[in-house]
């Protein structure tokens, strides 16, 4: 294991959560209520802002190639930092559109990334020093809102937002910049204007490849799932006699099944593989919607919460151990970056999708058989279609 890849893809996944939906949005009550905005305004500001900075992850995600750790992280936390900053003045809807993006490209893409694929270099034991980096995540997941709870009820969220600037700046820039000055580059040298051209063509060349296309249709079926369910989880519940109580209670089963899964799938990626893995990475997702569909209320909700956690510690190991395993480490910032690309346009295609399901009644088990069935079939057909192509093409494709 590399202990201080670990560390930095640690402390930048942790950092990342200044540019997560669970964080911005413990505020979004009280901007709303400044700002004069209306739920679906807020709604639509971010899910704009959102789908422009992941596509813009498209280009950006092939920086962790050509550049150093320490400089990319730079950038990265440079971006956070103006994000935080413009949310802290914001007057007008185009400032929070603004803050908006900075603050979901800063965080939520280019932290994220950097933290995942830098993990992900160091072929010896690539599984754990993912699953490192992960509990980054995690532990903002877990901290973040009890913090920013306590700060709103002492001071405004203006000063909470300038204050996570700060922290950003003369906490999170010197660490990481400190952890990632000796790890090296995947490619020797940055790019050329001609082999910048060389790698618009591996990008189309990625989108057509038969590892890829074979691995897309199920890498993206756990993020488009899960953020369907979460953003309608007040409809479900309604559905499914579901208390607040139960619901609050049911996302710390959430983390704690994120936690040891994460840990679990990261031993399981260094053991037997991340395409093995693949085989059987969706089943706790199975489980978990066929057991919040079908069974009891009273167990559905547990069942439900902790198949989410699963399939998310699955996830979060899986979307940086399968790319390195199928196209290598020197593309591996491109590779992923596509990914994350088309992984914003799954899950902002998603909600509506669930809502007008939702709408027109259809039933809970109906949309929860049909997700079981694909999450276990499909991910069968997709390793064979993956092994049919020889490693050395996977690689150099």
């Amino acid at each position: 294991m590399h202990r201080r890849a670990a560390a930095f893809g640690l402390a930048a996944a942790l950092t990342s959560t200044f540019g997560q939906s669970i964080f911005i949005g413990l505020f979004g009550a009280q901007i709303q209520a400044e700002l004069g905005l209306s739920p679906s305004s807020w709604g639509a500001l971010y899910g704009l802002a959102t789908g422009i900075s992941g596509m813009t992850m498209f280009w950006l995600g092939a920086l962790a190639d050509r550049v150093a750790a320490a400089r990319a992280i730079t950038l990265a936390l440079l971006i956070l930092a103006t994000g935080a900053a413009t949310m802290a003045v914001a007057q007008a809807p185009w400032m929070l559109a603004l803050a908006f993006f900075c603050l979901r490209l800063g965080g939520q893409g280019l932290c994220s990334h950097i933290a995942i694929v830098t993990a992900a270099r160091h072929a010896r034991l690539r599984g754990r020093n993912i699953a490192i980096a992960a509990f980054g995540f995690i532990l903002g997941e877990a901290t973040m809102p009890l913090l920013i709870t306590a700060l709103l009820g002492w001071t405004d969220w203006r000063w909470v937002w300038a204050g996570a600037g700060m922290v950003v700046l003369l906490g999170a820039l010197p660490l990481l910049r400190q952890l990632a000055a000796p790890l090296p580059l995947a490619t020797p040298r940055a790019a050329t204007g001609t082999e910048a051209a060389a790698t618009t063509m591996r990008r189309r060349d990625l989108l057509r490849h038969p590892a890829f296309l074979a691995a897309l249709p199920v890498a993206l079926v756990f993020p488009f799932v899960v953020t369907s369910v979460f953003l309608h989880q007040g409809s479900i519940s309604a559905l499914r006699a579901w208390s607040p109580q139960q619901v609050a209670i049911a996302y710390l089963c959430f983390a704690g099944s994120q936690a040891v899964t994460t840990w679990l799938a990261g031993r399981l990626v260094d053991h037997s593989g991340a395409v093995q893995m693949f085989r059987f990475y969706l089943l706790p997702l199975a489980a978990g919607v066929l057991i919040g569909a079908f069974a009891p209320p009273h167990l559905a909700v547990w069942g439900l919460y902790i198949g989410l956690g699963m399939g998310s510690g699955c996830q979060s190991v899986m979307s940086g151990a399968l790319w390195a395993e199928l196209f290598g480490i020197e593309r591996l910032g491109l590779v992923r970056g596509v990914f994350t690309a088309l992984m914003v346009l799954a899950t902002a295609a998603s909600p509506p999708l669930l809502g007008l399901a939702l709408q027109n009644q259809i039933p809970l088990t109906l949309m929860a058989g049909i997700v079981a069935i694909y999450a276990v079939v499909m991910p069968q057909i997709a390793v064979r279609w993956l092994r049919k192509a020889p490693p050395a093409q996977m690689a150099n494709g």
